[in-house]
């Protein structure tokens, strides 16, 4: 069954051929009776109009909590990131550091011979040398996270434990413990915990209002489980964490209705419903090459073959599939979130496929599907 949210418009209105919704609707469908993904929902946008807002598949793979609804609540893992960039975007902007500034100017576990240089530009980026995630290497037997040891005053030490990976700015190495480091820069720079920073700047004047770290009681009915790991989130309470700064690297659950709102205000050049989060000029930084064709090696099958090439913005992906329109950038999300966002056709995607493992029917297939709709 597929449940319709609430749209602005019809795709005809927008010059969006409905056919790509229903090739869209059967395939999302396919992969469920498949057994690929436990269910599916998108939204897509053109020109500033919601015309598609829909979902299908059930909510959890645990117990039954109905049916995976268009204003369901899924952790967004690794689109946080973007949700961090966009704060720490916004003290640049008020003169409080400079994007190649050394990070041991404000954290002095950095101030060491092996991490001095480490600019913020490159936690940015990716390109600071520390350790890539656990298993982007795909190798068999990857670290734990290590998170249950971290405390208060450990936490950072820990997270720059030892030897870096790469010479800082020559390797695009994907480090989500490095956006903690950008909350915890966040927290220094502007005086408030990292999460109450990002509530009070972000979600608030966007009127995400499904949006948390931590999901108060009469949500957690809405948010969709798949994992051992949701499970643990709908748990977390703000007293039981070290520091708030370690949500900066993937943290947040929302809806996509919500992430569209963000969607939007980048569109709309950091302005939605007349509150300005981010300047203009700022987006445009932020959203073209910063390291262009970079070496990567992370996620790849072949381990350091100098083959494959990365480009990314300050925070974002870019022009990750062939397919799209050049300029489109994006950030993913473990368990299957998305958020992409083309600026030359105007045009959002934001979309949840829950399933623990990555498919690429489920994460690349569906954007072909919505991009070959636009008119």
């Amino acid at each position: 069954m597929i449940h319709l949210g609430k749209t602005d418009c019809g795709p005809e209105e927008v010059g969006y051929n409905p056919e790509a919704l229903e090739s869209l609707d059967k395939h999302f469908q396919a992969l469920i009776d498949k057994g690929m993904i436990n269910a599916a929902g998108y939204l897509l946008s053109k020109d500033g109009k919601v015309f598609a807002h829909r979902s299908m598949g059930k909510q959890s793979v645990y117990e039954d909590k109905g049916e995976f609804l268009p204003d369901s609540i899924r952790p967004i893992a690794s689109i946080s990131k973007v949700f961090t960039t966009t704060g720490l975007l916004q003290l640049m902007e008020q003169g409080k550091f400079f994007l190649h500034q050394s990070v041991s100017d404000f954290i002095k576990e950095f101030d060491t011979d092996m991490h001095r240089y480490i600019t913020i530009f490159q936690l940015l980026t990716h390109t600071s040398g520390l350790k890539a995630d656990p298993g982007n290497f795909f190798e068999p037997y990857p670290e734990d996270w290590g998170s249950s040891r971290w405390t208060k005053k450990n936490w950072i030490k820990k997270t720059l434990a030892g030897p870096l990976q790469f010479k800082p700015g020559t390797v695009w190495n994907y480090c989500s413990k490095g956006f903690n480091i950008l909350a915890e820069l966040i927290a220094r720079l502007s005086g408030m915990d990292y999460d109450k920073y990002i509530e009070e700047h972000i979600f608030k004047p966007l009127g995400m209002n499904s949006s948390f770290f931590f999901v108060p009681d009469k949500f957690k009915d809405k948010v969709s489980m798949v994992s051992p790991w949701n499970k643990e989130k709908l748990k977390h309470t703000r007293d039981k964490i070290p520091s708030p700064s370690l949500l900066g690297g993937g943290d947040i659950l929302s809806t996509l209705s919500d992430l569209w709102k963000f969607g939007q205000m980048m569109l709309n050049g950091g302005t939605f419903n007349g509150n300005r989060i981010l300047g203009r000029k700022t987006i445009e930084a932020a959203t073209k090459p910063q390291e262009k064709e970079i070496k990567a090696y992370n996620w790849q099958p072949h381990i350091f073959d100098d083959s494959f090439k990365w480009t990314c913005g300050l925070g974002w992906e870019l022009n990750k599939h062939k397919f799209l329109s050049d300029g489109t950038y994006d950030h993913e999300g473990a368990e299957g979130a998305g958020l992409f966002i083309d600026p030359k056709e105007n045009f959002i995607f934001a979309g949840f496929y829950p399933d623990p493992d990555w498919h690429g029917e489920a994460w690349v297939s569906p954007l072909a599907i919505a991009w070959s709709g636009i008119g």
